[in-house]
């Protein structure tokens, strides 16, 4: 186990940073990526963008990562002091109830819902998170209206397994830190992308991409693994290796792209699945961006996405950096 990308990975996902409220993040990740770069900026809408010169002829390639988790936002407070939510992103409520959270103020929180007679019942209206206030006063000298929590907790490492809430899409944002860290003198201009709001629409992707004018993109990604129990259409596993997504509901792989990607696994001796998966990703975004970007995405299989015990394999986001540093070295080729 690279002792390095865990302690990253774990450090990343503990950081509270919901859609639109990345700054936290933002200010890590650019302090770690700083010295393996050329140039670090940010656009105006949030996303990192930093730049690794690669020589004269070689091809303009970003990978992108969304650096946001899901969370909910403040709409009202009780005048017991229960804070009532709407969801920023993917937080299902099946998934959010009984789970701690923390807020942008620091306040920290548990979900809890009102009585309800049957589970299908359960929806966001009645949710709630109790922070321990008596009054509305009390919970909003703590809690503002318009302030974001997230789930709350660390992440354990079980052997090669690491678990707990944020790895959707620490995870990508990782394995883009060990790939800048590691890339070295090559052939191409590299453009590591760490996106806004991937949570929700998603946007931060496709405004990365029409600013840095890529001739190829490849995004890295956290999606739902195979072997959790009940998901029958997507055929991955942890500890498999990444994961080449050839289609989602909203996006296809480019072709080429796809096939120098598989090259680079074979070349590399590193483990590529494939995955056709049932939610969409960033990839749509980024594909029709000016006039037209050949784009890839790369999942780290995830169980359970979206609770506070997200469970992933180490190794597949240790082998998906490495497969990204074969491919960088490779004439892009995309007939």
């Amino acid at each position: 186990m690279s002792e390095k990308l865990l302690e990253r990975v774990r450090e990343l996902a503990r950081l509270w940073g919901p859609s639109g409220r990345e700054q936290r993040v933002h200010d890590a990740l650019k302090a770690q990526i700083a010295p393996f770069v050329d140039e670090v900026r940010t656009d105006g809408f949030g996303n990192l963008l930093a730049v690794r010169k690669g020589r004269e002829g070689g091809r303009r390639v970003l990978l992108s990562a969304h650096m946001d988790t899901p969370g909910a936002i403040a709409l009202n407070v009780t005048d017991k002091g229960l804070i009532y939510l709407a969801p920023v992103g993917g937080l299902k409520v099946h998934h959010a109830v009984g789970q701690r959270v923390v807020w942008g103020s620091g306040a920290l929180g548990v979900l809890q819902y009102e009585h309800v007679e049957e589970p299908k019942d359960l929806s966001f209206r009645k949710l709630f998170c109790d922070i321990g206030a008596a009054t509305k006063e009390e919970a909003l000298e703590r809690v503002s209206l318009g302030d974001m929590c997230t789930l709350a907790g660390t992440v354990e490492a079980w052997g090669d397994l690491v678990v707990g809430p944020g790895l959707d899409n620490r995870l990508g944002c990782a394995v883009l830190l060990e790939v800048a860290e590691r890339l070295g003198s090559g052939p191409h201009t590299v453009i590591f992308a760490f996106t806004a709001q991937g949570e929700v629409a998603p946007r931060g992707a496709a405004v990365a991409a029409f600013g840095a004018e890529p001739d190829v993109a490849v995004l890295v990604d956290s999606a739902v693994s195979g072997d959790q129990p009940g998901v029958r259409q997507v055929a991955t596993r942890l500890g498999g290796g990444p994961a080449l997504r050839l289609k989602d509901s909203g996006f296809m792989a480019h072709h080429g792209l796809a096939a120098q990607i598989a090259a680079a696994a074979e070349a590399g001796g590193i483990p590529l699945q494939r995955c056709v998966s049932p939610t969409g990703s960033e990839g749509w975004t980024v594909t029709p961006v000016g006039p037209g970007v050949p784009t890839a995405v790369i999942d780290i299989p995830v169980r359970y996405p979206g609770t506070g015990g997200e469970m992933a394999d180490l190794r597949d986001a240790r082998a998906a950096a490495e497969l990204l540093l074969h491919f960088l070295g490779l004439p892009l080729n995309l007939a």
